[in-house]
């Protein structure tokens, strides 16, 4: 699972996607069947494909440029589900190293050592399996840190099953906003899907009303969505395109959505994360985000399968 072994792009990213179209995955009495896919996580880009119930790698992080100043990991704290993969791009021009720290007071779930990430696009990718909290660090530059928190929870459905990223995210703490990564998993879809399903997410407020809605495309059948939470997001040209869907609320509500992640970055559609970013999870009330399958191959359903689960605060009023 650690290998730093470089691959050629083009050739093994083929195969790694026939494996991944060939290998079957099947849902059956609503328990996930899958392959367990091992000795990939660790190495550089292309990425490897997920062992549970994911296709491919599905979280970026990037190493921006830094221009001379101090280099970052953005985001630099994540909230993920166990299994989800975590790819880091360096689009700097330093070399730079993901690296678990290791003292007499803390010590990581899983120990990781990315070795040197190249400048100008290397990558590092690797599949958190284990949940728990991984500090990390730059051994090039020891001042930037980093934290990928990984959670083990699980709401059940009747039609889908929400997996929650990170340890006591939900209930989620109104006065210490971080982000969570959310991964809905149908029980009524064969994996992998030989099409793309489209979902509608609905985010809704302690009363029921709608936030902000909006429609996603998969192309592994798993939607994987990020809250950000934010008391104001600036207008930008990604609000202004949401706010010409018919399916979102109007621009005035301050949301923001962009993704999947890596899309670009392949030859392929990937299954990267989405992110909502905006006011959700920043009240002492309870939110609620309503998730459903609305078409299948370029087919809207007459009767989209819907699932709504409570998003409740861990402070009381």
């Amino acid at each position: 699972m650690n290998s730093k072994t470089r691959v050629t792009v083009t050739l093994h990213f083929f195969l790694l996607f026939a494996a991944i179209i060939a290998s079957p995955l099947l849902l059956s009495n609503n328990v996930v069947y899958a392959q367990h896919v091992s000795g990939l996580a660790g190495t550089t880009f292309p990425p490897p494909a997920f062992y549970t119930i994911r296709g491919q790698p599905s979280y970026e992080i990037s190493i921006p440029f830094g221009g001379g100043e101090r280099s970052m990991f953005e985001p630099h704290y994540v909230n993920i589900p166990a299994g989800l993969t975590v790819i880091w791009f360096n689009n700097d021009d330093g070399e730079h190293s993901v690296t678990t720290l290791t003292n007499n007071t803390y010590s990581p779930p899983q120990t990781i050592d990315s070795g040197t990430i190249s400048a100008d696009g290397g990558s590092f990718i690797h599949q958190f399996n284990t949940p728990g909290r991984y500090v990390y660090f730059d051994q090039f530059d020891p001042s930037m840190h980093g934290v990928i928190n990984v959670g083990a929870a699980i709401e059940i459905g009747k039609n889908f099953n929400m997996h929650v990223g990170g340890i006591n995210t939900i209930p989620f703490n109104p006065n210490k906003l971080r982000s969570v990564v959310l991964s809905f998993v149908p029980k009524t879809v064969t994996f992998p899907p030989v099409s793309d399903i489209t979902y509608n997410i609905t985010l809704l407020n302690s009363t029921g009303n709608a936030l902000y809605s909006h429609i996603y495309l998969t192309s592994d059948g798993i939607l994987d969505l990020e809250l950000v939470p934010a008391h104001k997001s600036p207008l930008s040209s990604s609000s202004a395109t949401i706010s010409k869907n018919p399916t979102a609320m109007s621009p005035v509500q301050q949301f923001t959505t962009w993704g999947p992640d890596f899309i670009g970055q392949v030859p392929t559609a990937t299954t990267g994360t989405f992110h909502i970013k905006g006011p959700v999870l920043i009240q002492n009330s309870p939110y609620s985000i309503e998730v459903s399958i609305v078409g299948k191959d370029n087919r809207i359903f007459p009767s989209p399968i819907s699932e709504t689960f409570l998003l409740p605060p861990s402070v009381s009023k």
